[in-house]
C-alpha cells in the first residue's frame, strides 16, 4: 500500500461496486430488511437495484435499515491504520442516520491502541447519489497528488454547495417515515399532488408541488 491516503464511505454514497473496486474506495455497507429480524449488507448480499425492486414488487411492506456498527468501521479502518495510511471517511448526514457515530466511536477505540493514526471521519450533509460524487471528489483530489490535510480542506470547503431536488411517485413512504403527516399525505394523494424536495445541508425542505411527476420535475431543470 503506497497511496497518500484512503477513502472509505458507508453505503449511502451507492456507488456500483465495480467502480468502488477500480477507484480504489472502500465501502462500509448499511444492513437491511424485508422481514423481521432478517438483515442484510446492501450491495453484498443484497444489491441496490434488487433492493429497490423488492420495493416495487411489495409496495405494502415498507423495509428497514441498520447503520453500519463501531465494529464494521473497526474492520474497515484497521488494515490502513496499520499500514500507516491515512483515511479519510465520509458518511451520510448525521439528521438521517448515526452512522458517523459509529465511524467516530470506531476511530477513538483505534486511536487508543494506535496513537498516530490518522482517521478523519467527515458528515457529508448528503446521502445516495450526491455522497457519491462527493466521494468521486475525494478520489480525484487523491489522485491528483493532493495531501491528506488539503484535501480535507476541499472536501470541506465544498459540502455546504451539495443539492438534491427529487419528487416521489406517491407520499406513503413520506408519511411512514414520519416526513409528512397522515392527512397531508391523503390530501396529496388525492389531488394528485407531487411534492417537489429539496435536500441540502443536511436537511430535507419543501420546494414547491407539481400536478404531475414531469411537470415537477420540469420546473427545477
Amino acid at each position: 500500500m503506497s497511496e497518500a491516503f484512503h477513502i472509505i464511505s458507508d453505503g449511502s454514497c451507492d456507488l456500483p461496486m465495480e467502480l468502488t473496486k477500480e477507484k480504489d474506495i472502500t465501502v462500509v455497507p448499511f444492513y437491511v430488511s424485508f422481514e423481521e429480524g432478517k438483515y442484510q449488507k446492501e450491495m453484498i448480499e443484497i444489491g441496490v437495484r434488487e433492493f429497490y425492486q423488492e420495493m416495487v414488487d411489495h409496495p405494502d411492506v415498507y423495509p428497514k435499515s441498520s447503520m453500519p456498527s463501531v465494529q464494521d468501521y473497526v474492520d474497515a479502518f484497521l488494515p490502513f491504520v496499520k499500514a500507516g495510511i491515512p483515511i479519510i471517511c465520509i458518511c451520510i448526514t448525521t439528521k438521517f442516520s448515526g452512522s458517523m457515530q459509529s465511524a467516530l466511536n470506531a476511530k477513538a477505540i483505534l486511536e487508543e491502541e494506535y496513537p498516530n493514526a490518522q482517521i478523519y471521519v467527515c458528515d457529508s450533509t448528503v446521502n445516495t447519489v450526491l455522497q457519491g460524487i462527493y466521494v468521486l471528489e475525494a478520489v480525484r483530489l487523491r489522485d491528483a497528488g493532493k495531501s491528506y490535510q488539503e484535501s480535507i480542506d476541499r472536501l470541506n470547503e465544498i459540502k455546504s454547495s451539495g443539492r438534491i431536488f427529487f419528487t416521489v411517485g406517491n407520499m406513503e413512504y413520506l408519511k411512514h417515515g414520519g416526513r409528512i403527516g397522515k392527512v397531508a399525505s391523503v390530501a396529496g394523494s388525492l389531488l394528485g399532488i407531487k411534492p417537489i424536495i429539496t435536500l441540502k445541508e443536511g436537511e430535507i425542505f419543501p420546494s414547491g408541488i407539481g400536478r404531475s411527476r414531469r411537470k415537477t420535475v420540469d420546473k427545477n431543470i
